[in-house]
């Protein structure tokens, strides 16, 4: 049994070395952050994939602004893919859980990372596309 978040990432990064420890550590707090915004009354609710990762893409647009995209590119998140496959990896360690029904592929039909970072330096940003819940990420 883990000790630890780190010692969980450590274990990850051997078994997928395409995934740097900082993007383990970003999508924790991206859920962290997400959390924080659609769970204000029940810290213990689930987020739907859409959920997490419009929060944890607002929270990397706080973070590192126009360098977002390429920051998470750097640790190996290059794609909605990418960050789905993080996040069951945090799962399959016991880091995150899951709900009956919770599915990987639902990140696949998310939009794309890069252009979600992108978009509101492009002016393409439509936040019905990517968070039809929420005005205020």
């Amino acid at each position: 049994m883990r000790n630890s978040f780190e010692e969980a990432v450590r274990e990850l990064c051997l078994r997928y070395p395409q995934y740097s420890p900082e993007a383990y550590d970003f999508v924790r707090t991206g859920l962290d952050y997400a959390s924080e915004h659609y769970c204000k009354d029940d810290k213990a609710a689930h987020l739907s994939a859409e959920q997490l990762y419009a929060g944890a893409c607002s929270y990397a647009l706080s973070e590192y602004g126009p360098l977002a995209a390429k920051v998470l590119s750097f640790w190996g998140l290059h794609s909605n893919r990418d960050f789905g496959a993080v996040v069951y990896h945090l799962i399959e360690v016991g880091v995150f859980g899951k709900q009956k029904g919770d599915k990987q592929e639902e990140f696949d039909t998310l939009p794309p990372l890069e252009a979600v970072l992108n978009a509101p330096y492009n002016g393409d940003l439509d936040d019905e596309e990517y968070n039809e819940n929420d005005d205020d990420f």
